[in-house]
């Protein structure tokens, strides 16, 4: 089953779920270390790699705010271990998309392309990854968010899907 995001949560969704730190200080922190590190967003995806903090598990959309596509040069040359493509449309989390970000953060981790739109896929990633684990997201116009992957951030995680919306599935396949 799909789930949509309703109008409702959206407000909820727009609070950063950890710190918010400058680029400067988002690399400060990563030098420090973290035992498994996931982004989720080009541009801190691109961020990590280059900084030398290549994401266990990294999933990208190709755009940036939504604007038009962009090339994503160190992700594309990255030697991940998996590369996988899936369907999501804005606004959702389908099930494809969860089933990736299960299989991904449980095996050898890898490049996750969506077909669509990423930005909600922090929620599976804060659920499928176990403790201890980070996961970054950029936060427009301020920052880099990290969220730990913890017990209160999983139970944040959970209650949001259980209220959005379940909308059937299409049919969504990956490549």
């Amino acid at each position: 089953m799909d789930l949509r995001l309703p109008t409702s949560l959206r407000s909820a969704l727009a609070i950063p779920w950890g710190p918010v730190l400058s680029s400067e200080a988002a690399r400060s922190r990563l030098a420090h270390g973290t035992v498994r590190l996931a982004t989720c967003g080009d541009v801190v995806t691109e961020d990590a790699l280059s900084w030398g903090f290549p994401p266990f598990l990294a999933v990208i959309d190709g755009k940036t705010l939504r604007g038009p596509p962009r090339s994503n040069p160190l992700a594309a040359t990255h030697p991940w271990k998996v590369r996988r493509t899936v369907a999501n449309p804005p606004g959702t989390l389908s099930a494809p998309l969860r089933e990736a970000i299960h299989e991904m953060a449980n095996g050898e981790g890898g490049l996750l392309w969506v077909d669509g739109e990423e930005d909600l896929a922090t929620i599976p990633l804060i659920l499928e990854l176990p403790e201890p684990a980070t996961v970054i997201y950029g936060q427009p116009g301020a920052g880099v968010c990290f969220v730990p992957v913890d017990a209160p951030a999983k139970d944040r995680a959970r209650k949001i899907l259980t209220q959005m919306e379940v909308i059937p599935s299409h049919g969504h396949q990956g490549r």
